[in-house]
């Protein structure tokens, strides 16, 4: 594979040695369906989805800032549903509304989390919200974060959370409160799977020496990152890649260009959600414009690990209009996870 002139913050990964790319995108909806995809795989082997900005797969007649769709079947033959909710919200552009970040759903609840949450006219907060339901009713939380995760997102596994690592959520963030920045670090939390809904329960990443266990604590000024790169982070994701062993982490970039959103993409994995990483793919313009919320959903990696499908909304093509739920394949050329064990 031949990397691109971008120097990553990390070495080169010794499990997945190379990554190539079709070249074929797959776009579902129409050129104002939406962008951010958050993605839960749930119970009933549905995707559930969330987008802002757009008038979903229906079209509707109005554009939302907040709304929902399931998506079933994989790419590239995959289709998608609007699911109309009690928390469907009408258009904010850009940060003039809440926008979903995170979804997931954990025995049979599904759990989301919105950035640009406004208080006191200060929309840089992120709150957190359930359905029992599967997404059809919500119920907010009474608190939110501020100062840092802002752009929260769950570290995913498999179906309705099975196959989960123990019996914590992990969420992980940029490590400021701007979504629309580039920061530094990645920031951690975990919170028992009962407990999601409790602020009292979260618990933060303070860092770990090789070989030890990490510290958590209940303070989020003393949380540590899991990650950093002196270009930034923006919009990233953990997904588990449960045939490989790996956590594959996506982010962009600052590529120089000075513009809040860029082409750029680095793919990362580790061992474990806080590391330590290793470098998969990393490029100042891995498309022609520019592309946010990067993500690898669990339900559409092969049985091997070797095949995954990345989702991404943006504007792949330089003055075209991409604002839709769009997938790219991925093939991985990895190693063997026995043969790391030894």
């Amino acid at each position: 594979m031949t990397r691109a002139a971008a120097s990553p913050p990390y070495p080169p990964s010794s499990t997945i040695m190379s990554l190539t790319w079709d070249d074929e995108i797959h776009r579902l909806g129409g050129e104002r369906a939406g962008d951010n995809w958050p993605m839960a795989w749930g119970d009933d082997g549905l995707l559930y989805t969330a987008y802002g900005d757009g008038n979903g797969f229906g079209p509707r007649a109005d554009n939302y800032t907040l709304a929902f769709a399931t998506v079933s079947g994989k790419p590239p033959t995959h289709s998608a549903s609007d699911l109309p909710t009690d928390i469907d919200t009408l258009v904010g552009w850009g940060k003039e509304g809440i926008k979903a970040s995170g979804l997931l759903m954990v025995d049979g609840v599904l759990y989301l989390w919105v950035r640009n949450y406004q208080v006191d006219g200060d929309w840089r907060h992120a709150r957190l919200a359930w359905s029992e339901d599967h997404g059809r009713t919500w119920t907010w939380a009474g608190w939110h974060f501020a100062e840092t995760f802002g752009c929260p997102e769950f570290v995913q596994f498999g179906p309705n959370y099975r196959d989960a690592r123990d019996g914590y959520v992990y969420v992980v963030s940029q490590a400021g409160n701007d979504a629309y920045a580039f920061d530094r670090d990645i920031v951690m939390a975990r919170v028992p799977r009962k407990s999601i809904h409790r602020r009292g329960a979260y618990e933060f990443y303070l860092g770990s020496s090789a070989g030890e266990q990490p510290r958590w604590s209940p303070d989020i000024h003393r949380c540590r990152p899991v990650f950093s790169d002196p270009r930034g982070t923006q919009r990233i994701a953990i997904t588990h890649n449960r045939a490989l062993g790996r956590y594959i982490l996506t982010t962009a970039h600052d590529d120089g260009s000075g513009t809040t959103h860029t082409p750029a993409l680095g793919i990362f994995d580790a061992p474990e959600p806080w590391g330590p990483w290793t470098t998969v793919y990393y490029s100042d313009r891995w498309a022609d414009g520019w592309m946010i919320h990067h993500k690898f959903p669990p339900a559409w990696m092969s049985e091997d690990g070797r095949v995954m499908w990345l989702v991404f909304s943006g504007q792949y093509r330089t003055g075209g209009n991409d604002y839709c739920l769009l997938t790219r394949r991925a093939r991985l050329i990895a190693t063997d996870p026995a043969d790391s064990q030894g």
